[in-house]
């Protein structure tokens, strides 16, 4: 587990509304994979300033010919050669680090997922993941971490005497307090996601036992292929110990790009007959100045 310290993003007026992305269980190089999907969510990312994403793990299938319990050559991408499979992880990777290029500088970094950690532990590659984080120039969140999200508005913004990109824009340092009018913090809490219930109940019920577990404003996971959220208010009292009050706890449950049921392959999924898994990311809606967030599943 990690604590990731601060991420700051400068904005330039008080009614600027954000969007946090959990861009998970993408299962790259499954014949199975929504690929549209997933480059038009990439590219809603690279597309919208005030949208930034975190990556929830499973980036790629990760199962080689030599996990023989669940390899399946019918079900890999025809973009796989037989030479490919000799060095998959390196071929998956770079795969994926091509995809997130162009939306690195709005990433606030990368959980690595069971596929990946599988992979990297069985063929003595642990190194792959942070390989694929260097090589973007973004943090490495390990399995699960906390981070806090600064939004810090700027006075005074000027493009030309800055030399600086349009705001927003994600820093890796807060700016002057003379030059900010003021900033909300929330903190986040990210997992690759656990469990194998096939139940929405069972589902929810894993996040909800996170959200229980731990202390912050916004949950972030994945893994179960679904899109869920939850809301949870637990009361407390203020710091004079007066007035009570409740604290807003929000959780969202990504969804996946590994489609269960796919023309022309019989996935794991099909076979096992499970419910058709919710495509797309889930993400956070947040308004800083209100302290107002939405999730969105």
């Amino acid at each position: 587990m990690e604590a990731a310290g601060k991420r700051f993003i400068w904005h330039g007026s008080r009614k600027d509304v954000f969007k946090i992305v959990y861009f998970s269980d993408i299962h790259w190089l499954a014949k199975a994979c929504a690929e549209k999907e997933v480059l038009r969510q990439r590219d809603e990312i690279l597309n919208d300033p005030f949208t930034f994403w975190i990556g929830g793990g499973d980036y790629g299938e990760f199962i080689g010919f030599g996990d023989a319990k669940r390899f399946d050559p019918d079900a890999v991408s025809d973009k796989v050669t037989v030479s490919d499979l000799a060095r998959l992880g390196k071929v998956t990777y770079t795969a994926i680090r091509d995809i997130f290029a162009p939306i690195k500088h709005k990433c606030l970094g990368l959980i690595v997922g069971n596929h990946e950690k599988q992979y990297m532990r069985r063929q003595q590659q642990e190194d792959l993941h942070g390989w694929l984080c260097t090589e973007l120039g973004v943090a490495d969140l390990g399995y699960s971490c906390f981070m806090d999200v600064v939004f810090q508005q700027v006075r005074g913004w000027d493009l030309e005497k800055d030399d600086a990109q349009a705001l927003p824009i994600l820093m890796g340092h807060s700016i002057s307090k003379k030059n900010h009018s003021g900033s909300e913090t929330f903190r986040v809490w990210c997992h690759h996601g656990a469990g194998a219930a096939q139940t929405k109940g069972g589902k929810i019920n894993r996040l909800v036992s996170f959200m229980r577990n731990f202390e912050a404003d916004i949950f972030f996971m994945g893994h179960v292929h679904d899109q869920m959220g939850a809301r949870l208010t637990p009361l407390i009292a203020d710091s004079d110990c007066l007035k009570i009050r409740h604290r807003t706890k929000l959780g969202v449950i990504s969804g996946s790009y590994l489609k269960t049921y796919a023309q022309g392959v019989t996935t794991y999924g099909e076979q096992k007959g499970y419910e058709p898994v919710t495509l797309g990311a889930a993400w956070v809606q947040i308004h800083p100045d209100t302290r107002e967030m939405w999730g969105r599943v």
